[in-house]
């Protein structure tokens, strides 16, 4: 299996995906898996809201084999 990665609004732009595949290791947290993209992304990991399985979530939050993350950026608009 693997954790499942979601890319939102100009996050998914830049990684040119909407998902990608994750391996899960032990102790992985959604502020590990954020540093792995945070080049590509260009955005520190204050700017962005974190769920995990559809429930916000915290950057030290563990993760788990078939979890599904979502990187959610800072929108605008009106």
């Amino acid at each position: 299996m693997a954790i499942h990665v979601l890319f939102f609004g100009f996050a998914a732009d830049r990684m040119r995906t909407r998902e990608l595949l994750v391996d899960p290791e032990p102790d992985l947290s959604v502020g590990d898996v954020f540093e792995r993209f945070q080049a590509v992304l260009g955005a520190p990991a204050d700017r962005f809201l974190f769920s995990v399985n559809d429930e916000w979530a915290p950057r030290d939050r563990l993760l788990a084999d078939g979890d599904a993350l979502a990187l959610i950026p800072p929108m605008s608009g009106g």
